[in-house]
């Protein structure tokens, strides 16, 4: 991620989960003018435990995010790791370079790749 997108990135956040849509395995989070599609592998991380893409709950899983905000998005060596409110995180493993997640903010649209 290059400094100019990081520094956009930060200038949009924190951002709100209003709500969410799970179009298996396809995940959603959205909110007033921004949204995170994430079409690939991902993991969300918290202090009540751990789900993902194939959670057999997992409708009703990702409704436990909305009112939580994305708070920032934190760089790794090839997709990044998206932080919320309440110790929350969402980890994407792109396993495809054709879009595998997309996040459009007020400002900035970043679409991940794999490596």
């Amino acid at each position: 991620m290059t400094d100019d997108v990081a520094e956009a990135l930060r200038a949009d956040l924190p951002q709100q989960i209003r709500g969410v849509e799970v179009n298996d395995p396809v995940l959603t989070l959205y909110g007033d003018g921004w949204s995170l599609t994430l079409m690939c592998p991902w993991t969300v991380d918290g202090p009540d435990g751990r789900f993902d893409w194939e959670s057999e709950s997992i409708e009703d899983q990702a409704w436990e995010l909305v009112g939580h905000s994305l708070q920032a998005v934190s760089p790794t060596e090839v997709d990044p790791v998206f932080e919320f409110s309440g110790g929350l995180s969402i980890r994407v493993s792109a396993d495809t370079d054709l879009d595998p997640w997309t996040l459009r903010l007020p400002h900035v649209l970043v679409v991940g790749r794999t490596g």
